[in-house]
């Protein structure tokens, strides 16, 4: 089952409760990790040309626009079977056998199954993205666990062929920390099962009965209810004690990205058509982000499509607010992130950087045998922009193609995106917050960091020099969009040092660190901007609002007493800080 919500989760916590109790004496039904090619069992056949083909859902908050555009999909000469498949195996054996062309899941899934069709002698193309994953999942964990940096040695639950093996890679790749140090825990389910059964079979279960597992990938309410509504566990009503989230897909929201792909060779003979299905899944996003906005006064046809949604999704028709939630978990990207997720116009989380991470990580986790490419359709972006009303459409975009490696993309002007954060207000919480907790500030809520070190008296940061240390920042930044990325200058203290052991008046000491500050903060507001620079000449569309410059002065150096030259120079650096804030939604408040 691959599912994002359970049904009518608040009316079903008691039973959830209940089903707790239950497994406390199971075994743990844990799988091993192969690739899904050794799971197929079925012969590779031609796809039927003709008649209503099945169409494929899962349990998302973006396919909750592919149930609205059954009717336009019906005007426009398509017709299809909308059905509900969590089984990504069974959805990749249907689709084999020409059941279906089209296949339905997040990247990650999509390219764990490409040894599957290859070995039919088949490929896979994605087509379309719906959405962006931006709260919906989530890792949870326990133990004195504070970054992701400590995950190191330890062990995490999730689910096979699920929407988080990518998930948990991402996060332990950008800390440094190398895969093959975790233990990887693999279950069947996602979340609690529909059905009776004699032993353990998902994650957040076997978190619960198994202290020896560190941290979990999960669906955001059963993380909710780990971590007692989001805070510490307490250890009741199903929560496990110490637990908390360290972070979810509301800081890391450009990391599970959900798409159709099809069968390259029913592609081939039947382009137009596929291109009309594309089209018209833009045409209904736009009408459903209408509804949406407009529900108070169709609220009739609002609810009557949350109904139907939670019948198909859910199994249950009643589960409407449950829906409600599905649909704020996401992020449609329409015809504008479309174009630069299949380009790479205006972003690093493209098709092509996407399908290399993913497959880097498979192999080292065992899910893939060999390297996996994934080309874009090379759609004609004007022909598909005909009868949006949302869409950006300028001559870059319309002619767009798909970046070669080694080229720079080129900027495709767009619509001028508000901040996410009031800046002065988060500049004031970061130093409130780093002067009145000095000792916790570089462990609680960091995530990742990037350091950059200079000469003495530097007061310049090119672009030329530092291209690698800003490429490794913006790829972090674009990630993780719903971070804060504190820039700290930071001083060397050994003069200061030097003039307390001469004697020096406490007065021109207090000078010399406020000095240090001040020339640190100077540092760091540079970086910043040269840093922003290169993401535009990258043609890299970033927030800046999420870089908050800061100095630290001398106050915490690497190395508090340097002997050697090297440690003198290390401890003049500027560090991008990415901070994870869903903790602190209260203080920052993204502005609308």
């Amino acid at each position: 089952m691959f599912m994002r919500k359970p049904i009518q989760y608040g009316v079903v916590a008691i039973c959830l409760i209940v089903f707790i109790f239950s497994v406390q004496a199971q075994q743990q039904d844990v799988i091993t990790a192969s690739p899904l090619a050794n799971q197929i069992r079925v012969s590779a056949s031609p796809v039927t040309s003709s008649g209503t083909f099945t169409l494929p859902l899962i349990t998302w908050g973006g396919d909750v626009a592919t149930i609205y555009t059954e009717n336009v999909f019906s005007q426009a000469g398509l017709q299809f079977e909308l059905k509900t498949e969590n089984n990504f195996r069974k959805q990749v054996e249907d689709c084999i056998s020409g059941q279906t062309p089209y296949l339905r899941g997040t990247m990650g899934m999509i390219v764990s199954a490409v040894e599957a069709f290859k070995q039919k002698g088949l490929e896979i193309a994605p087509i379309f993205q719906l959405t962006w994953s931006v709260g919906g999942d989530a890792m949870v964990v326990r133990g004195g666990i504070k970054t992701p940096a400590d995950l190191r040695g330890k062990t995490i639950a999730l689910q096979l062929y699920g929407p988080h093996m990518d998930y948990v890679a991402n996060i332990l790749s950008n800390a440094k920390v190398p895969l093959s140090s975790v233990k990887f825990r693999y279950f069947k389910e996602l979340t609690f099962p529909t059905y009776d059964t004699s032993s353990i079979v998902d994650p957040v279960s076997a978190f619960q009965m198994d202290s020896s597992i560190d941290a979990v990938m999960c669906i955001i309410p059963d993380a909710l209810m780990l971590t007692s509504g989001g805070k510490v566990g307490t250890g009741a009503e199903g929560s496990v004690q110490g637990a908390k989230i360290m972070l979810s897909t509301k800081t890391a929201s450009r990391i599970i990205c959900d798409v159709y792909a099809v069968r390259k060779d029913y592609l081939d003979s039947h382009k137009s058509q596929v291109q009309k299905f594309v089209h018209t899944l833009m045409v209904g996003q736009e009408q459903l982000q209408d509804l949406i906005k407009n529900k108070s006064i169709q609220q009739a046809k609002f609810n009557q499509l949350m109904s139907k949604s939670a019948d198909l999704l859910l199994g249950a028709p009643q589960a409407t607010e449950d829906v409600k939630a599905l649909l704020g978990d996401c992020e449609y990207v329409g015809y504008d992130g479309n174009v630069k997720f299949f380009t790479g116009a205006g972003t690093t989380r493209n098709l092509k950087n996407l399908t290399a991470e993913i497959t880097k990580s498979f192999k080292s986790m065992g899910l893939l045998t060999s390297s996996v490419t994934l080309n874009s359709p090379n759609w004609d972006y004007n022909a598909l922009s005909k009868g949006l009303r949302y869409a950006t459409v300028t001559p870059a975009a319309a002619t767009a193609k798909v970046v070669s490696p080694g080229a720079k993309p080129k900027p495709t002007p767009r619509k001028k995106s508000k901040p996410k954060f009031d800046a002065a207000r988060v500049t004031k919480k970061v130093e409130t917050a780093i002067s009145v907790e000095p000792e916790t500030w570089e462990s609680e809520g960091t995530l990742f960091v990037v350091e950059i070190f200079f000469a003495p008296n530097q007061k310049k940061f090119s672009v030329e020099q530092y291209a690698d240390d800003f490429q490794e920042a913006l790829r972090i930044a674009d990630t993780y969009g719903g971070a804060l990325i504190v820039i700290e200058g930071h001083a060397d203290p050994l003069g200061v040092a030097k003039a307390k052991k001469d004697g020096k008046h406490p007065a021109e000491i207090a000078q010399m660190e406020q000095n240090a500050k001040n020339l640190s903060k100077q540092r760091a507001e540079t970086v910043r901007d040269s840093f922003l620079k290169y993401c535009k000449e990258k043609g890299v569309e970033i927030d800046a609002s999420q870089f908050v410059p800061v100095g630290l002065g001398i106050a915490a150096p690497l190395y508090p007493k340097p002997r050697t030259k090297t440690e003198w120079a290390a401890n003049r650096r500027v560090v991008f800080r990415i901070k994870q804030v869903e903790t602190e939604l209260e203080e920052f408040i993204p502005l609308d």
